[in-house]
């Protein structure tokens, strides 16, 4: 697949059908595959240290929201791997939780098959092999405000 940042740099309607392309050949993978891949593909974004606020899903932007600004914290980064694997239709949650060399909560994603994303940059990492505090989780059916297809 592409891995550059260049749809990054786009105007918000380039952005959006970057990403749009993108989630759409997750489709035609397995989901071992997909998750690699939202993985890699999310470790590629512009980041910046503050963004949203964890704690206050009232104050997430919805996916294309999210998109469309084009810059992530490391909680705004595990927002848009959960978003676009739900979009594309796989199964997982997501989860608040505190990783036990920091003092800020961080919004991850749990997979069906307890693995996270968004625990190491650019990794998948057992659940088991995980040091974190669990603090809250969402499944699709928590988020009908958010996730509006």
């Amino acid at each position: 697949m592409n891995r550059t940042t260049e749809h990054w740099f786009l105007d918000r309607q380039g952005k959006l059908l970057a990403w749009r392309d993108w989630r759409s050949q997750l489709l035609n993978m397995s989901p071992e595959d997909a998750y690699k891949e939202v993985a890699e593909w999310w470790g590629l974004v512009p980041m910046i240290s503050r963004g949203i606020d964890p704690w206050n899903h009232d104050t997430w932007p919805t996916p294309w929201e999210l998109v469309v600004r084009g810059q992530f914290c490391p909680s705004g980064q595990g927002l848009g791997m959960y978003y676009s694997l739900i979009l594309a239709g796989f199964d997982c949650k997501l989860i608040l939780a505190i990783l036990n060399e920091e003092t800020q909560p961080r919004l991850m994603v749990l997979l069906p098959n307890n693995k996270l994303l968004n625990y190491y940059h650019n990794h998948i990492v057992p659940l088991d092999e995980a040091d974190i505090q669990l603090l809250n989780s969402w499944t699709p059916v928590d988020l009908p405000n958010l996730i509006k297809v």
